[in-house]
């Protein structure tokens, strides 16, 4: 008896964990690529189609860019949460920005 009530208890944890994150808050992410929606984004919109990043308890948007360059001024400016850079651009940036905050 005390097995099967054991057993019982374990379940309904095994399914409150389960049902807990799908009712849990998503918090929202605005990603910025570096350039169009072509191959390489992919890395970023596949979790996103197949419900990856949602099932983490994340709503994260992806967004097209026009180059490296804007990616990285959206990001440091607060217009999105993160993005995807060449490393020269922000570069680029904290030299004629020396002043600005780095995020982590």
């Amino acid at each position: 008896m005390k097995k099967r009530t054991l057993l019982h208890a374990m379940a309904l944890l095994a399914t409150s964990l389960v049902v807990a994150p799908a009712q849990a808050q998503t918090t929202p992410i605005k990603f910025q690529l570096d350039w169009r929606f072509e191959g390489p984004a992919a890395l970023f919109l596949l979790p996103v189609a197949k419900g990856h990043f949602k099932a983490a308890g994340l709503d994260v948007t992806v967004d097209a860019g026009n180059g490296s360059g804007g990616a990285v001024q959206r990001v440091a400016s607060g217009t999105y949460d993160m993005g995807f850079a060449d490393l020269a651009a922000l570069m680029e940036f904290h030299a004629n920005n020396p002043d600005a905050q780095n995020k982590p």
